[in-house]
């Protein structure tokens, strides 16, 4: 199958990494996996920071005329179907169904899903944006989904269950390459086991989640224990601070490092650390796990769909810090306990999140759904 691939919020091959580049990027590989032709349709973004509607409308202006451009040049041996991955109120797709109706191809979609942000004082600062992504959304023929939220999203849309089908978060567990570059602290204790964490040092749910992190550490201090920090970003003071009564010998901020140098952390590292606090997916616990890593996360959004309490890490209630405390200090404190779900989280990630199994699936799903629809 010959398949048209667009990601609205930022092209796979965008240089800041991130999780939705590299969601997008296995997404192309899995289906390549499976023997389809897979080309990028457009690198357009359609992504906007600001609700503003005079940036909606030109924004949409230029996808349009982006969309004239990609029917002209697919219309000589127009693909069998057009894959966008997570439309949404911040990256409308205007371009799949403008290309699909002018060529009579099926539309497909991938995590098209509604985010919580901009209902402020009972409004909706993205309501027109909002309105636009779901007119693109209404008009597939498929909906591939990750998370069972997404699905409800869909239904609230009427677009009924036959319309979809729930494929599993998935990465690539053949190119988990490690770099020999990124190393921890020489003069940490070798029986001190190693907290890690990586995230994005920006505004919001980011900065919440290193706060958790910091609170949870002031509180085990007479433990032992190391922590290292990936990530850079407008915040970083802001984050080191959570951590100044922390003694500093302790903790290591390693910055922004390529994403092989993350591999190497993790590899020696102990446990994985990150709370999750309205983490949609969260594709780095999958990266962690495969590297051995057991979580300690909170049982919070789609956390659940790639961690399994008491088998590949420790989860607990959202908005219980206590909880989330004892968790790490259980996997502090017994190293019996992490080995037992160590080797349980690589085995998982393996069996069930791998790009080669999920590329059936995904194959499954396109080959069935949009020859029966």
């Amino acid at each position: 199958m010959r398949i048209a691939f667009y990601a609205p919020i930022k092209p796979p091959d965008h240089p800041i990494a991130s999780g939705d580049r590299l969601i997008a990027r296995n997404l192309i590989a899995a289906m390549r996996h499976a023997d389809h032709n897979v080309d990028l349709a457009s690198a357009f973004i359609a992504y906007s920071k600001r609700p503003e509607d005079d940036i909606l409308q030109q924004r949409k202006a230029e996808a349009l005329q982006e969309a004239r451009a990609v029917f002209s040049r697919l219309s000589p041996a127009p693909p069998d179907c057009w894959v966008t991955y997570h439309p949404y109120c911040k990256a409308p797709d205007w371009i799949g169904p403008f290309v699909c109706k002018a060529l009579s191809i099926p539309y497909v979609t991938v995590e098209a899903a509604r985010t919580g942000q901009g209902f402020e004082n009972g409004g909706d600062l993205w309501r027109n944006w909002r309105a636009e992504a779901q007119s693109g959304i209404r008009s597939a023929t498929l909906h591939l989904c990750f998370k069972p939220t997404d699905r409800d999203y869909l239904r609230s849309l009427g677009i009924s269950d036959q319309q979809t089908a729930m494929i599993p978060p998935f990465i690539d567990t053949q190119s988990n390459r490690a770099s020999s570059k990124a190393c921890l602290p020489e003069h940490w204790r070798d029986d001190w086991p190693i907290l890690m964490t990586a995230g994005m040092m920006r505004p919001g749910k980011k900065v919440e989640n290193y706060r958790r992190i910091a609170e949870a550490l002031k509180g085990l201090q007479a433990l032992h224990w190391t922590f290292v920090a990936v990530g850079d970003g407008p915040e970083a003071e802001t984050i080191k601070g959570f951590f100044e009564t922390i003694d500093p010998t302790r903790l290591h901020f390693a910055g922004a490092v390529d994403h092989a140098d993350v591999i190497n952390l993790m590899r020696q590292s102990d446990v994985f650390v990150w709370p999750g606090w309205k983490e949609p997916i969260g594709m780095v616990y999958l990266e962690a796990q495969l590297c051995g890593l057991p979580v300690c996360a909170l049982e919070s959004m789609g956390v659940p769909l790639v961690v399994r309490h008491g088998q590949t890490g420790l989860l607990s209630p959202q908005d219980h810090a206590e909880a989330f405390r004892e968790n790490l200090a259980q996997l502090v404190s017994h190293p019996s306990l992490r080995s037992d779900l160590s080797r349980n989280a690589k085995a998982h990630v393996e069996s069930y999140h791998s790009l080669i199994a999920v590329s059936a699936i995904i194959d499954r799903a396109l080959r069935e759904k949009l020859t029966t629809l």
